[in-house]
């Protein structure tokens, strides 16, 4: 909820490219966007795949500026890496779905015939 109850839009821009701390920092910002949302986001990493790293350093400084608990902060690491864990599993499904597409594509009956053989 924004100021006044209103609902706070998201900007729908998934399809952008994303550096592994500004995954990090929608996710933080927006937690309830959708696992489908989050996956076209994950596609689209520049880069190396640093999501543990760069939330554990968000939230180091927030333990730092006390802002949370140590407590807090093994909940919360936690809670991130089981979503960065279902994200990574779902954008691994979409990849080999698709591999297993673009082979039944690609390979005509008379090709699977003779693999068969």
């Amino acid at each position: 909820m924004g100021l006044f109850g209103r609902k706070k839009k998201i900007k729908n821009d998934s399809n952008r490219e994303w550096t592994s701390f500004e995954f990090v920092q929608f996710l933080i910002k927006y937690p309830d966007t959708s696992d489908e949302d989050f996956d076209m986001m994950y596609e689209n990493l520049l880069g190396e795949d640093n999501l543990e790293k760069d939330m554990e350093y968000y939230w180091k400084q927030r333990l730092a500026e006390f802002f949370i608990t140590k407590e807090e902060f093994k909940k919360i690491k936690k809670a991130f890496n089981q979503r960065f864990k279902k994200i990574r599993k779902l954008a691994q499904a979409k990849k080999e779905t698709d591999d297993i597409v673009k082979w039944a594509v690609t390979n005509t009956d008379e090709q699977i015939s003779k693999e068969k053989e």
